[in-house]
């Protein structure tokens, strides 16, 4: 076994890895399991779970022609499957950004995102099975001519398999890819034009529900003085106590604080800032754009992984087909390090939100611990992250107190941090 083939399996299991930290992501949180999105990552992670299994096994068997077979099938099944669950999240965010659909007219087209893929992979699957095509070959148990190079009336098995190859795998792999491309592209300018108003999801924190609903109390307050008299007024006023005025007041501050910057925010956006991917998003940005902002970085992280994933063995299979069937090692070294990590990046890509919020919100908090602490606001996409808690970490920090990473409980070290100043 040389080093080549060592490091393809190291990184097949750490995509397993990977991809079942996901799933256990989503199974264990229920309103994650009701969302259209995580339930496409739980199905992209068992695609991807199978996958790296068949890149882990590789060559072992690959003697036993029935175990060769089954290695094929497998791999069929779940190959192109992956690739067709990522354009299904490229498109989950198209549809959520560009055509503001809800939760609610997501789940009506989940069918077609979570079942479609299976339904291809398993179908040509079995359609290479029953056409005779898996063998072995120098791309290992998979689609291929037996015996190897024959041509035409010669060959036992897996006539046109090259042509079957490409209409099976390769052809809708790239369909998928190209969709996706279009998708993140249409989404890239309509974020920087600034026009998106997500109408679903909404933050229950988010400044705007807290200021409705103080100012619905406001109105009845203001409904009880005008219709009582003078005496009954005067009572009003003396179990109304002056804070709560003084709160009404306060709150009026923040309301008009708060649409100053995001009377800010669609001025720079409505110049049509192109460079927007480059930008932070660190502070309360809890208007729709921002969190469309976060979305589309989230999304296209997501297309970076796949077209890492798939671009080396297409060429690989590119250069089998036109060429003489010589492939160059090198071409073969990035195949063995690219195709079986999907389930890693996809695992960072997926956990990046809950980082970047915790890293934000406990400054103090490790980072190991900002990667597995799930927070109120896990489950949701583009959610904001909360600057504020930072002044108490400088709080903390000049009062003399030493530097703790609070792994496990962090609402411990913000009480600490609260008697500290």
């Amino acid at each position: 076994m040389d080093a080549r083939t060592i490091l393809s399996k190291v990184i097949a299991c750490l995509s397993v890895l990977g991809s079942l930290t996901i799933a256990r992501e989503v199974l264990i949180d229920k309103k994650k399991r009701d969302m259209v999105y995580h339930r496409q990552m739980l199905a992209l992670s068992l695609a991807d779970v199978t996958f790296s299994i068949v890149v882990f096994v590789g060559g072992w068997g690959a003697s036993n022609p029935g175990l060769c077979k089954a290695k094929a099938f497998f791999s069929v099944m779940s190959g192109t499957p992956t690739a067709m669950y990522n354009t299904g999240i490229s498109v989950y965010y198209f549809l959520l950004i560009c055509r503001k659909l809800t939760e609610q007219q997501m789940r009506k087209i989940q069918y077609i995102l979570l079942f479609f893929p299976f339904l291809w992979g398993f179908g040509t699957a079995m359609a290479s099975l029953f056409l005779d095509l898996y063998a072995r070959g120098s791309n290992g148990c998979w689609i291929n001519k037996n015996p190897k190079g024959c041509e035409g009336d010669e060959c036992i098995s897996g006539a046109n398999a090259d042509l079957y190859g490409f209409w099976f795998v390769y052809i809708p792999r790239w369909v998928s890819f190209c969709v996706s491309f279009l998708c993140m592209t249409l989404v890239y300018f309509n974020v920087a034009k600034g026009g998106e108003e997500i109408l679903e999801q909404e933050l229950p924190s988010h400044p705007k529900a807290a200021f409705a609903a103080v100012d619905e109390e406001k109105e009845e307050v203001e409904e009880d003085e005008n219709e009582n008299d003078a005496k009954l007024k005067a009572a009003k006023e003396q179990e109304l106590p002056s804070r709560r005025k003084a709160a009404f007041a306060a709150v009026d501050g923040e309301k008009e604080e708060v649409e100053e910057d995001e009377n800010e925010n669609d001025v720079v956006q409505n110049e049509h800032d192109m460079l927007w991917f480059l930008k932070g998003g660190q502070g309360q940005a809890t208007s729709a754009s921002d969190r469309a902002r976060r979305m589309a970085k989230q999304a296209f992280w997501y297309l970076v992984t796949y077209f890492n994933t798939y671009f080396w063995v297409t060429l690989q299979q590119v250069l089998k087909t036109v060429g003489d069937g010589s492939i160059p090692y090198w071409v073969r070294v990035m195949v063995s390090l690219t195709l079986p990590s999907q389930g890693i990046f996809n695992c960072i890509v997926y956990l990046r939100p809950r980082y970047l919020r915790n890293r934000e919100k406990y400054p103090e908090m490790s980072r190991p611990a900002a990667v597995f602490h799930r927070d109120e606001e896990d489950f949701v996409l583009g959610a904001r992250q909360m600057r504020s808690m930072a002044n108490l970490s400088s709080n903390n920090n000049t009062s003399g107190h030493r530097r703790q990473s609070w792994v496990r409980y962090p609402t411990q070290w913000l009480k600490t941090s609260a008697r500290a100043s």
